[in-house]
């Protein structure tokens, strides 16, 4: 990877000699950047541009470039790769359009680029692409012109967009941020988002590393990377809804994947997820301060009335705005005299005039332990207060240094000195309370979430029947049928999950005496009914034989009056389980992530509110516990209004063994226990009912 980015030599074919075309471009940029590597081109016509040599083929060339870049329609490609081949160049970069985003499914010029990389070990970035930048080496291969080259960054910035990535540097680059390394990845042919994030984690110059992406390619590999990465990741994850999966496919053949999976993979891995640009920028800039360990913010503010929006939005984020001590009110007395204004968090300090007491009184707040940070409202006049407060600002850097405590300043002046500030001053300055208070949410919340991933514990040391899941497959690919709710209740007691006492009543079979205690519930046991209570194929609260057997001729009666009467294979009859509140616990298996467990109320509510938690799995009891806490319902498990406590350790352990079972046998492509009722606390849950589907169930 290293030579992606500090090549010695570069090639560019597609360089024209008449016409200012892109392969042009990407050379006369390097020249004029100061690019200390050699230049070639590849064209229709031998010459030079601007003293660049160019040949009409790489045999040609007088050495054995580093990177060969691609400018070229896309179905000359696989033969130019064939002849860099044999020349023995290895590393490719095809910014050429033209492959399968516009071809509707068409992958064989893919196909071709892949089998030509593979039969020379080449590494290659693209198709759809504009490469790498690498700002210390004076390297740019995207074919934009560039000037003020910054050095010395280190932020890299992974985009699948180089429309996006290119947009992108140049904001950072507006608010102070200097950009080191930059990589688009395009459509992904072979090298992903997952390579150029392993190269950023290993790489010694960059501290923090930024994602634009559409889609993920291997998003497990990312997100076994980024969980165990301690440089902060931040991610702006677009394609978000179908909506934008089609223009995203036809831009990047990015397919739109189930964007909560998402969202649980970024949050357990503690990566940063923002929603626009703006959200994006400031993430980049507040984690470059001291993170906040807790949420306990001193607000100082010059202004009143901002003091009270930052009210407002500290409250909006969870907040503690803790009461200064006696201690902080008297040494304030000591600093300036205040006539008007009480000492109070916020404070207002609309009455000092002097720069030097506002570094004073934010030193002494920020030596507090009582606060985890600061956000100082500074509203000034830029004529008359501009020098004053640059000064200010580096007073503020240093304490920050001094006391590893993060201090959001929201700077309230003139739009174009605001402007300035943010451009040339090194220190992260924001124009609003809201956006520092944001700002400072971004900070605490990757702290927790950082600590919690870190600290997750243990996964168990599980064990299941193996044999008991095969041979349940088994018995339902030979019948060519879904898996029944008893072979369903089966596989989870071979991970160790004990369903409610049942047996099963083959389909004409009269029930006898019953070794089950009454009252009782029967369902329908057919491979052409998954959804039971639909069709009319449960009962409960059967009081007696009588009862039962009356049941289950009805259900036989009124399922053979359906205009596509289901087969009957059996009945299941259970015993009643004990009250108590009905949950949902489930998985799949994500095409991108891999197995994911979901956890939320269960019965008709899982479908009417939607209150779910989402993992991927396995997931440790520690997890499980966050996946409960996570929930709108949370409060009536924990026991609300009077309430006892549910027995939430019993559901926790649930919840580890269906992410095992998924995690341990990927052959059960879904699973579904809904629902599991969850008694009071030490007295356990009971699993009713369960759905299993194996890989030819769905198709």
């Amino acid at each position: 990877m290293e030579k992606f980015f500090t090549p010695d030599s570069l090639v560019v074919f597609g360089a024209s000699l008449t016409n200012l075309n892109l392969g042009q471009i990407v050379l006369l940029n390097n020249r004029q950047i100061g690019y200390p590597g050699r230049l070639y081109g590849v064209g229709s016509q031998a010459g030079e541009i601007n003293g660049i040599p160019v040949y009409t083929k790489v045999a040609d060339v007088p050495e054995v470039p580093d990177v060969a870049i691609f400018l070229t329609p896309a179905q000359t490609v696989p033969a130019l790769m064939e002849d860099c081949g044999q020349k023995g160049i290895t590393h490719i970069v095809i910014e050429s359009g033209g492959f399968s985003e516009y071809s509707h499914g068409d992958y064989t010029l893919e196909e071709e680029v892949l089998a030509v990389a593979a039969k020379y070990r080449m590494k290659v970035i693209g198709p759809n692409c504009v490469g790498t930048v690498h700002f210390d080496h004076k390297m740019m291969m995207p074919f934009a012109f560039f000037k003020d080259i910054p050095q010395g960054g280190r932020l890299s910035l992974i985009s699948q967009s180089g429309g996006v990535g290119g947009s992108y540097l140049r904001a950072v680059a507006g608010y102070g941020v200097k950009p080191g390394k930059f990589a688009a990845t395009g459509n992904k042919l072979q090298l992903d988002e997952v390579d150029f994030l392993d190269y950023f984690i290993k790489d010694p110059k960059t501290d923090v590393i930024a994602l634009y992406l559409e889609g993920f390619k291997r998003g497990r590999a990312f997100f076994d990377q980024a969980r165990a990465c301690e440089k902060p990741i931040i991610v702006q994850k677009s394609n978000r809804y179908p909506e934008s999966a089609k223009i995203a496919q036809s831009h990047t053949t990015a397919l739109s994947g189930d964007d909560a999976v998402v969202g649980a993979a970024l949050r357990q891995a503690a990566v940063i997820r923002v929603d626009d640009e703006m959200e994006f920028i400031n993430a980049i800039r507040v984690v470059g301060l001291p993170l906040m360990k807790g949420r306990r913010v001193a607000v100082l503010s010059r202004s009143g009335g901002h003091a009270v929006l930052s009210a407002d939005a500290c409250a909006k984020y969870g907040f503690e705005m803790v009461p200064f001590p006696e201690s902080f009110i008297e040494k304030l007395k000591t600093i300036y005299k205040t006539r008007v204004i009480a000492h109070q968090n916020p404070l207002d300090l609309g009455e000092i005039f002097d720069y030097t007491i506002f570094t004073t009184i934010l030193e002494e707040a920020l030596k507090l332990d009582l606060y985890d940070g600061v956000l100082f409202n500074h509203l000034y006049s830029a004529d008359f207060e501009g020098a004053m407060s640059r000064t200010f600002l580096a007073g503020v850097e240093k304490l920050v240094a001094k006391y590893q405590k993060p201090v959001c300043l929201t700077m309230i002046s003139d739009r174009e000195e605001i402007l300035d500030v943010q451009k040339t001053q090194p220190y992260p300055v924001f124009t609003s309370p809201a956006e520092a208070a944001a700002a400072l949410h971004v900070s605490a919340t990757y702290s927790e979430r950082k600590s919690a991933r870190n600290e997750r514990g243990a996964l168990y040391d599980f064990y299941f029947d193996q044999k008991t899941v095969e041979e349940i497959r088994r018995r339902s690919l030979v019948g060519n049928r879904t898996v029944l709710t008893d072979e369903a209740l089966a596989v989870c007691k071979a991970a160790g999950l004990q369903p409610v006492k049942s047996l099963v009543i083959k389909g004409s079979q009269t029930p006898g005496r019953i070794s089950l205690h009454y009252p009782v519930a029967v369902k329908l046991l057919s491979r052409d009914a998954s959804h039971k209570s639909d069709i009319g194929g449960v009962a409960v609260n059967l009081r007696n034989r009588r009862e039962l057997l009356e049941a289950i001729g009805g259900m036989k009666e009124r399922l053979s009056l359906l205009p596509h009467p289901p087969a009957i294979d059996g009945f299941l009859v259970q015993e009643m389980a004990p009250a108590g509140i009905e949950c949902f616990v489930g998985g799949r298996r994500d095409p991108a992530f891999g197995p994911v467990i979901v956890a939320g109320l269960g019965g008709i509510f899982v479908e009417i509110f939607k209150d779910t938690a989402i993992r991927l799995a396995p997931v440790t009891p520690i997890e499980a516990q966050g996946m409960l806490k996570d929930l709108a319902a949370w409060p009536l498990l924990a026991g609300a209004r009077g309430r006892g406590p549910a027995d939430c350790g019993a559901l926790i352990d649930l919840i580890c063994r269906v992410s095992a079972l998924l995690d341990a046998c990927p052959d059960i492509v879904e699973i579904d226990l809904n629902p599991v009722i969850v008694h009071p606390e030490g007295q356990g849950l009971s699993l009713v009912d369960a759905r299993v589907f194996f890989p030819a169930d769905r198709e």
